[in-house]
């Protein structure tokens, strides 16, 4: 699983066109050519990047100083913020550029140059590696580095009106306590998933953010030794890649009538 890296446009970005042609400039101007594959991209001092078809997302597995200087003047062209997967939840915004958050007011921090900027993603992708690597050992993560984890939306999985596994009950649990930190629990739903058991899922939100909430999954994991435990997740309904978000939870089916 690559380190994902992207362009969020803010409320200065011009259309999704115009952004497409500030990275291609970028690429263009550090020397760097996309494969026929459209999808690799090869930086001249070596670096090569997966790069989505919007040419906003990048999968990187290591940086380099022309790479981050294609992507600090990218963003500063377009007016974008450069967000990232992890636990950095700090938008990156290019000194010089304007504009803010399209999505959610969250805190930014500014980036004076691509040194500063490669210096940044590095911490970043460090972490990353390490999340990675403790994926794998807690059994969440497998040897391809896919996510072995359930679904965020539960589709047809069969609903769980009662668990004798005490999973759904430990799930409550673990939610009432971030209840008790501002959140509220707008809907939650426990069904049985064929690879990994029940799962419980909530959508949430938290005081500061009541219009944007985010979808809990809970279930119990296996460790690469045979050690079972809880996983506790959360992202939110709506992803800046649109393929990613998923919808609200459906509420309980009426009863039949007669």
């Amino acid at each position: 699983m690559t380190f994902p890296v992207y362009l969020s446009p803010t409320t200065a970005s011009p259309p999704d066109a115009q952004i497409e042609m500030a990275v291609k400039a970028a690429i263009a101007g550090e020397g760097g050519t996309l494969d026929a594959d459209g999808v690799t991209l090869r930086m001249r001092d070596g670096a090569r990047v997966h790069v989505g078809p919007d040419l906003e997302h990048f999968g990187v597995e290591a940086l380099s100083p022309s790479f981050c200087r294609m992507l600090f003047n990218a963003a500063l062209k377009a007016n974008a913020t450069i967000d990232r997967g992890g636990s950095d939840l700090v938008s990156l915004k290019m000194q010089g550029a304007k504009g803010r958050s399209r999505y959610l007011p969250l805190r930014s921090d500014t980036i004076a140059s691509p040194a500063d900027l490669c210096a940044r993603l590095q911490r970043d992708l460090d972490d990353w590696k390490r999340f990675i690597s403790e994926g794998r050992s807690e059994g969440t993560i497998g040897p391809d580095e896919q996510l072995l984890q359930p679904p965020p939306d539960p589709g047809t999985e069969a609903r769980v009106t009662a668990d004798p596994s005490g999973v759904a009950e430990h799930c409550e649990t673990a939610a009432r306590e971030f209840q008790t930190r501002g959140w509220k629990v707008l809907r939650s739903v426990v069904t049985r998933n064929a690879e990994y058991g029940v799962v419980w899922r909530a959508d949430v939100t938290i005081s500061r953010f009541p219009h944007d909430p985010s979808r809990l999954m809970c279930w119990q994991a296996q460790d690469s030794d045979g050690t079972k435990h809880f996983e506790l997740w959360d992202r939110p309904l709506q992803m800046f890649d649109p393929t990613q978000s998923v919808p609200p939870l459906a509420p309980e089916p009426a009863p039949a009538t007669r």
